[in-house]
């Protein structure tokens, strides 16, 4: 599985990405806007979120709060597996001190 996030103002080399991806027999999931990105046709899955927004800039909100969802989702229906895997690379992360360690 393979996610592709393409939001209004369509990158050009992510459409071939999605093509090849494709004649691979990747199953796609994207993440677009209410306009829907020209991914869409190869993709297994599209989750359009709502961008545009009162101002002169769109809106990444909707879009982050879909896909926290469904993080936490994946999470609770895969605890066991999460957990294993949240502590190994807690654990990784650690060993490198890239990052400050609080008390």
């Amino acid at each position: 599985m393979f996610s592709i996030f393409d939001i209004r103002r369509y990158e050009q080399n992510v459409l071939p990405l999605a093509e090849i991806a494709n004649t691979k027999n990747v199953q796609i999931v994207l993440f677009t806007d209410q306009w829907g990105s020209p991914v869409a046709k190869y993709a297994s899955h599209s989750i359009h979120a709502r961008i545009e927004a009162p101002s002169a800039w769109d809106s990444s909100v909707v879009t982050l709060f879909v896909i926290e969802a469904l993080i936490a989702a994946v999470q609770t229906a895969t605890w066991k597996e999460s957990r294993d895997r949240m502590k190994s690379l807690e654990q990784l992360i650690g060993k490198s001190k890239m990052f400050k360690k609080f008390s």
